[in-house]
């Protein structure tokens, strides 16, 4: 194995000094240069990569602690006053959605109940009314029609036979049948009215009643159609006014929280006192956290019975200092990794959905928050863990550590130029990611860089300089 070392232009001169040569530097920028046959290489050890240019990515680690997922508790309240009948819930025990937590004895809701289920009496009782005026408007409507159209009185009575129509018939049939005999008197004075047999002036009576038997008819018709639709009008909203009852006292009803299924099924006679009771349900699977209420206890609105919490997932909080501020904003939805020293084999993941806006003036930190699922219950609120957050910076020139040399306190790295010689390069290094490095100066992107075996080069190099001196 051979190496030679260019000296001259640029950057390096030799003198004979003190009996012997010496290689010295007359710029701070000269470099030095050592030629290695490429057939050597791979026995030297050496292996090239480009200088890469990409984004590092560091880890931020922080203490944080488990918290409840406040989404996700309910602090549970009655809805009215009463006294509690029986409790299901216990301290500690895990509850399912509309599940039976405690059972409270309410005169309040009882009359609910009650007034629902008369609006219910009402509402059915004005739906009949409503159907059978209807069936009488109709009938007597035709039967108007009937009428308008003269149509003879003998096939009226049985076309209309045993259809219900009030007093209507009664009505329109009298003045009906009233028009019909002075319109015959008529007639029949007028066929003899000729021969001298009846005087004018007994005609013209009978015309007189007969148009007055007429008008009355008219009458009757028109009067008997404002009645129907009168009728027909005010029956249609006698059925909405106690709709609007039921609807109303139903609402009240699932404003305090009554279950639908106990709604439908209101009955006084079937259910006795018991109609009075008032459920309080679990809005959601949960663990009972805190229970504040024993049996035959008097219960109010302003307390709390219980609280309820779903572990399947918690919130972990963390502090993020002031000077990590230039990365709060790639937290948000970061995927962080959560550890605790009691579940060593463990390995927990969250993801950030909240970092505060405000800083704590006495710890100078904004919090953070994310959210982890927790389905075997093993993060329990109140436990510290060891947070692992990635931060993601700005671009820059990246290579292997291994790349890097240090002499005299200076970094640097040997770069392959064209004719097949390895030339320091002073550099200006940054943070370490991994196995990289990120240099901030003295290197552009792709150039070739000696990534192993950039120790053999250094020592010949440093060899061949102390040979000179």
């Amino acid at each position: 194995m051979s190496f030679v070392l260019l000296l001259g232009s640029p950057g390096m001169v030799a003198s004979a000094q003190s009996g012997g040569p010496s290689v010295h530097r007359v710029d701070p920028a000269d470099t030095a240069v050592v030629s290695l046959p490429p057939a050597q290489w791979q026995a030297s050890g050496i292996r090239i990569e480009p200088a890469r240019r990409e984004s590092l990515e560091r880890i931020l680690r922080l203490t944080g602690k488990v918290a409840l997922n406040q989404d996700r508790v309910a602090h549970i309240y009655s809805m009215v006053e009463g006294t509690v009948d029986d409790v299901s819930a216990r301290l500690g025990q895990t509850v399912k959605a509309n599940d039976l937590l405690v059972l409270v004895h309410s005169r309040e809701v009882g009359s609910a109940k009650l007034e629902l289920y008369q609006a219910r009496l009402q509402l059915e009782l004005a739906r009949t009314k409503n159907e059978l005026q209807r069936t009488i408007a109709e009938n007597a409507a035709e039967l108007l029609e009937a009428l308008r159209d003269h149509v003879d009185i003998q096939e009226i009575e049985t076309r209309f036979r045993n259809r219900p129509m009030g007093d209507y018939r009664e009505r329109a049939l009298a003045s009906y049948a009233a028009f019909l005999k002075s319109a015959a008197d008529v007639e029949r004075l007028e066929g003899v009215s000729q021969s001298g047999a009846v005087s004018g002036k007994t005609l013209l009576a009978a015309i007189a009643k007969r148009n007055a038997d007429q008008a009355t008819f008219q009458a009757r018709l028109e009067q008997i159609q404002h009645e129907l639709q009168t009728g027909t009008l005010m029956s249609s909203q006698a059925v909405k006014e106690a709709e609007a009852k039921v609807l109303v006292a139903a609402t009240n009803l699932r404003i305090l929280n009554v279950a639908a299924e106990d709604i439908a099924k209101i009955d006084p006679a079937a259910h006795g006192e018991t109609l009075s009771h008032y459920a309080i349900r679990a809005p959601f699977d949960g663990t009972v956290l805190t229970k504040d209420v024993v049996l035959r206890e008097q219960v109010r609105t302003d307390g709390m019975l219980l609280s309820i919490a779903d572990l399947s997932t918690v919130w972990v909080t963390a502090d993020v200092y002031e000077e990590h501020l230039p990365f709060l904003d790639s937290f948000k939805d970061q995927t962080i990794t959560l550890r605790n020293a009691a579940l060593p084999d463990r390995v927990f993941q969250a993801q950030v959905f909240y970092t505060g806006e405000i800083m704590d003036e006495s710890t100078r930190t904004i919090s953070l928050r994310a959210v982890a699922d927790n389905p075997d219950h093993q993060l329990k609120p109140g436990m510290f863990v060891n947070i692992e957050l990635p931060i993601r910076q700005a671009e820059a020139v990246v290579v292997p550590a291994t790349a890097v040399q240090q002499h005299e306190g200076k970094d640097f790295v040997f770069v392959l130029n064209a004719k097949n010689q390895f030339q320091r390069r002073d550099v200006r290094i940054g943070p370490i990611s991994g196995d990289s490095v990120v240099i901030h100066s003295g290197l552009q992107k792709d150039e070739q860089v000696v990534t192993a075996g950039g120790f053999v080069l250094k020592s010949q190099l440093l060899a061949d300089l102390l040979g000179e001196e």
